[in-house]
C-alpha cells in the first residue's frame, strides 16, 4: 500500500515538472527606440511621457529628460524606449503616444532590434482614449460598435524618399517628413503647402540624402562645411517654405566649438554659396532652416582664426632705452665688443707714442 502511494506521488511530481517545463519559453528580446520628438513643429519639453502600445495594450514607456529628444543613440547616455512585447507580436504595428496623443509615426515590432524614429504630434491632435470600457455617452443605439481609430492619409516618417498626398487643388493634404538613413537630416512638408516641380506641375514626392563630400563645390574662404544634404527633385518649389533640420551627435556638435553654425545653399547659376536664415538650438543640437526651393544645402561654420605669432621683445640698453636700427645688435653675454677693443688699442698706441716722444726729447 505504501509502495503504491509512493509511486502515485512520484508520478504527480513528474507531471507537474513536465507541465512547468512546457509552459516555460525563452524570453523575447525587446525592440528599443530613440530619436527626436516634436509637438506642432516645436521640440517637446522635458518631462514628456512617450508610451508604446500594440492594439490596446501598453508594452513600454519613457519620460524625456531633454527637450526634443527621447532615449539616445548610446546606451551610456540614457535609457531608450524599450518595447517588451512577445514573439507573437512580431510584425504588428506599434503606436506611439506623446502625452496621450498619437504620433504620426508608427513602426512594426521587431524583437532584438534598435530603431531611430523621430516622433511628431500635431498640436491639435485628439488624445487617444485610455484602455478600458466605453464612457457614459448618451442615447447610443443598441448594437453600436466602437469608432475605429482614424487612419493617417499621410505616410509615416520615411527614409530617403516620401510621397506627397495631394488634395484636389494640388496642395499637400497632410504633413510629410522624410529623413536621411542616419537621421542627421530631415525634411518636413507641412499641410497646405503648394508643392510644384521645375515645370510648375504638382509634386508627387520628395527625396533627401547626405551629399558626397568629395563632390561638393569648394567652401567659401574661411568656412568649414560639416556635411551637406541634397534635396530633390532639383528645381522643386514650395509655398510656404518647407522645414530642413540638421540633427548633430554630441561628437559632431563638439567639432563646431564656439562658432555659430549656418546653413548655405549652392546656386549653380552664380556658382556661389548663399546663406539661408536658420535657427540654432544647442539644447537639442539642431539647426533648422526654412527653404522654398530644392538644391544642395550645407551646414557650415566659420574657421577659427589662426594664432598670432608673438615677437620676442628687444633687449634694453643700460640706460633703459631699447636700441633700434640695423646697427643696434647687442653683444652676447661674455663677448667684448670690437669697438671697445679698437678704442683700447688706440689708447695704448697713443700712450706708447707719447712715451717715445718724451724719451727722444731727453
Amino acid at each position: 500500500m505504501k509502495f503504491q502511494h509512493g509511486m502515485t506521488l512520484i508520478l504527480l511530481l513528474a507531471l507537474a515538472t513536465g507541465v512547468s517545463a512546457t509552459e516555460t519559453s525563452p524570453p523575447t528580446f525587446p525592440h528599443d527606440f530613440w530619436g527626436s520628438v516634436t509637438t506642432d513643429g516645436a521640440p517637446a519639453p522635458a518631462g514628456t511621457t512617450i508610451t508604446a502600445t500594440i492594439g490596446e495594450t501598453t508594452y513600454g514607456s519613457i519620460v524625456t529628460t531633454k527637450a526634443g529628444e527621447y532615449g539616445s543613440s548610446s546606451r551610456h547616455e540614457g535609457g531608450r524606449l524599450v518595447v517588451s512585447a512577445t514573439d507573437g507580436h512580431a510584425g504588428e504595428t506599434i503606436t506611439f503616444l506623446v502625452n496621450g496623443r498619437a504620433a504620426r509615426e508608427t513602426a512594426p515590432f521587431t524583437p532584438d532590434s534598435t530603431t531611430c524614429l523621430d516622433l511628431s504630434v500635431a498640436g491639435g491632435s485628439t488624445p487617444t482614449p485610455g484602455n478600458g470600457g466605453n464612457g457614459g455617452g448618451g442615447g447610443g443605439s443598441q448594437g453600436s460598435t466602437s469608432t475605429p481609430a482614424p487612419t493617417q492619409s499621410a505616410p509615416v516618417t520615411s527614409v530617403g524618399q516620401a510621397s506627397l498626398p495631394l488634395s484636389e487643388t494640388g496642395e499637400v493634404s497632410a504633413p510629410v517628413t522624410v529623413r536621411t538613413g542616419d537621421g542627421a537630416g530631415s525634411l518636413t512638408v507641412g499641410e497646405g503647402t503648394r508643392a510644384r516641380d521645375k515645370d510648375g506641375n504638382p509634386l508627387g514626392e520628395v527625396t533627401i540624402a547626405r551629399a558626397d563630400a568629395a563632390g561638393l563645390p569648394p567652401a567659401p574662404r574661411g568656412t568649414t562645411i560639416g556635411f551637406a544634404l541634397t534635396c530633390g527633385p532639383a528645381g522643386a518649389a514650395f509655398d510656404p517654405p518647407v522645414t530642413l533640420t540638421y540633427t548633430l551627435s554630441t561628437e559632431e556638435w563638439a567639432k563646431i566649438g564656439g562658432a555659430a553654425p549656418k546653413v548655405m545653399w549652392y546656386d549653380p547659376a552664380s556658382k556661389a554659396w548663399q546663406e539661408v536664415p536658420a535657427t540654432v538650438d544647442p539644447a537639442t543640437r539642431t539647426v533648422t532652416a526654412r527653404v522654398s526651393h530644392f538644391s544642395i544645402f550645407a551646414l557650415t561654420w566659420a574657421d577659427a582664426p589662426p594664432a598670432k605669432a608673438t615677437a620676442a621683445p628687444a633687449a634694453a640698453t643700460p640706460g633703459g632705452e631699447t636700441p633700434s636700427g640695423p646697427g643696434s645688435q647687442q653683444p652676447k653675454d661674455g663677448e667684448i665688443p670690437w669697438v671697445l677693443i679698437a678704442a683700447g688699442g688706440l689708447v695704448v698706441a697713443g700712450g706708447l707714442a707719447a712715451g717715445w716722444y718724451f724719451l727722444r726729447k731727453r
